[in-house]
C-alpha cells in the first residue's frame, strides 16, 4: 500500500503552471512532475496538489526514470496495462519468457515498475501456457530491476482459460471457410492469446472468484446481437471474447472485488461492435440489484453482493466521447452509473515535449490511453480503473508511454513501450475498516 499526507480530490480540468522557468502540465491530481532536460536532478516543480514522492532522475538520462514511492497505510494501489505481450504462434511467448532478455517483455516489466501496483490487471498477453506464463513474466522480468525502478515480485495471481482463440466450428465471419482468428469464440489465433492476468501483493479469495467466460451472449436481456447471427451461433457464442471476472482480494481484513475483464476491439472480427457494446454493459449489469441472468462457472446466479467495493478495471476499449471504433453508449451509461466513480486519470507529458511546446490542444486527449486501430494517426480512451462510489479516490495518473517510431512524443520520461501497447492507468483509494 501507500502513504500520502494528503488526501486529493480528482481535478477533471487541466492545470498549466509556469514558475521559475520550470513549466510543469497536470491533468488529474495529482500528476506526476515534468522535469525539466536542462535543469538538475534536483530542480523539479510539480503542479500544485502533486505528490512529491518520486525518485529524482534527470529526464534526459533514458537510462533512469523516477518512480512512485512505495510505502504502507491505508491507501490501494490497483493499475491495468494492456501490453501486447502476445506472439503468433502458441508456445513462443512462454519461451521468449524462459529467461530474461526479451525486449518488449523488458519495457513492459520497466513500466509495471515505475507505478508498482498493489494489484495489476495485465491484458494483452497470451495466457496458453497458464501459470508457466504468470510465473515466467513475475520471476523474469518483474522481478528484474532496471535503472532507477528497483525489481518486484507478486505472492498472489490468477488467470484462467479465455475465449480467445477457441475454435467455434462456425464461419462467424462469413468468409466461405470454418477456422482462422475471425472463427474463434473470441478472436485470436490459438486459445489464450492476448488475454489476462492478475497479479496482487494481497492475498485472493480463490475460494469466491466467479469466472463468467461462459456466460451465452442470448442469456443478455436486450442483447445487441445482430440479427444475421444464426440460432445455433447465437447458443455457442459466449458473451465474453476474452473474459469477465470478479476476483476479491483480501486487504486488511475486508474484501475489494476486481472487475477484470478485456473486451473486444470493435474493428475487429465479426460482431465485434456490438460485442464490445454488450460487454462494457455486463459491469452494469452486474452493479444491479436487479439483474437475474447472470451465472458464472459454479452455477451461482445472481450480481455482486450488495454494499460490495470493487474496481472495474481492464481495458474496454471504448470511450465515452465516440472517440475509436466502439459505440459510446455502454461506456457512457457506465460512467455516468451511480455505482461507480470515474478519476479521469489523465496524462503525464514528458518535459521534453513541453519544452518542445507539444501540449494537447483537443481536452478530451487528455484521458486517452491507446491509439486508434483504425487510424494511424488519433487516439482514444480504452483503459479504465473505476472505483466502487463509496471508497475514497487519493490519487490516480496514466503513464505516459510511447513507441520510438511514432511522431508525436517519446513518453514519460523518454520510457517507451512495444508498438501497440497502451498507456498504464492506476488509481489510488482508501481502504477505510
Amino acid at each position: 500500500m501507500h502513504k500520502y499526507r494528503l488526501r486529493f480530490g480528482v481535478q477533471k480540468t487541466a492545470l498549466i503552471a509556469a514558475t521559475a522557468g520550470c513549466l510543469a502540465l497536470g491533468f488529474a491530481t495529482p500528476s506526476l512532475a515534468a522535469v525539466e532536460e536542462s535543469s538538475s536532478s534536483e530542480n523539479i516543480c510539480l503542479p500544485a496538489g502533486s505528490v512529491s514522492n518520486i525518485s529524482t532522475a534527470d529526464a534526459s538520462d533514458e537510462t533512469s526514470a523516477p518512480v512512485l514511492a512505495e510505502s504502507e497505510d491505508d491507501a490501494l494501489r490497483v493499475a491495468t496495462f494492456d501490453a501486447n505481450l502476445s506472439r503468433s504462434v502458441s508456445g513462443d511467448l512462454l519461451e521468449d519468457l524462459s529467461a530474461p532478455g526479451a525486449e518488449d517483455a523488458t519495457e513492459v516489466a520497466k513500466v509495471i515498475q515505475q507505478v508498482r501496483p498493489d494489484v495489476l490487471v495485465l491484458t494483452g498477453i497470451d495466457v496458453d501456457a497458464g501459470d508457466d506464463i504468470v510465473d515466467a513474466f513475475n520471476t523474469n522480468y518483474l522481478a528484474v530491476g532496471a535503472q532507477d525502478s528497483g525489481g518486484m515480485t507478486y505472492p498472489y495471481s490468477y488467470t484462467a482459460p479465455s475465449n480467445a482463440g477457441v475454435e467455434s466450428g462456425a464461419d462467424l465471419d462469413r468468409n466461405g471457410t470454418i477456422g482462422g482468428p475471425g472463427d474463434a469464440l473470441g478472436y485470436g489465433d490459438f486459445p489464450g492469446q492476448s488475454s489476462m492476468i492478475i497479479y496482487s501483493k494481497y492475498p485472493i479469495e480463490t475460494d469466491k472468484i466467479r469466472d463468467f467466460t461462459s456466460l451465452s451472449w442470448s442469456k443478455m436481456p436486450d442483447n445487441n446481437i445482430p440479427e444475421d447471427v444464426t440460432d445455433l451461433e447465437r447458443d455457442m457464442l459466449p458473451l465474453a471474447s476474452v473474459s469477465h471476472w470478479d476476483v476479491p482480494i483480501e486487504v486488511d481484513g475486508e474484501s475489494v472485488h476486481i472487475l477484470a475483464s478485456s473486451a473486444a476491439d470493435a474493428s475487429e472480427g465479426s460482431n465485434a461492435k456490438e460485442r464490445n457494446q454488450d460487454q462494457v454493459r455486463f459491469w452494469e449489469d452486474y452493479l444491479d440489484q436487479d439483474t437475474e441472468y447472470i451465472t458464472d462457472h459454479r452455477g451461482n446466479r445472481g450480481p455482486l453482493e450488495e454494499g460490495a467495493q470493487f474496481l472495474i478495471a481492464g481495458s474496454l476499449k471504448a470511450d465515452p466521447n465516440g472517440n475509436g471504433p466502439a459505440d459510446p453508449t455502454a461506456i457512457s451509461s457506465l460512467l455516468d452509473s451511480e455505482a461507480v466513480t470515474d478519476p479521469q486519470p489523465a496524462r503525464t507529458v514528458a518535459s521534453s515535449d513541453v519544452d518542445q511546446g507539444k501540449l494537447p490542444t483537443d481536452p478530451e486527449a487528455a484521458f486517452h490511453t491507446a491509439p486508434d486501430p483504425t487510424s494511424g494517426s488519433n487516439s482514444y480512451r480504452a483503459d479504465y480503473v473505476l472505483p466502487s462510489s463509496d471508497m475514497s479516490v487519493l490519487n490516480s495518473g496514466t503513464l505516459e508511454t510511447d513507441a520510438e517510431n511514432r511522431d508525436n512524443y517519446r513518453g514519460f520520461f523518454g520510457m517507451r513501450s512495444n508498438d501497440s501497447a497502451n498507456h498504464l492507468v492506476w488509481t489510488d483509494t482508501a481502504i477505510e475498516n
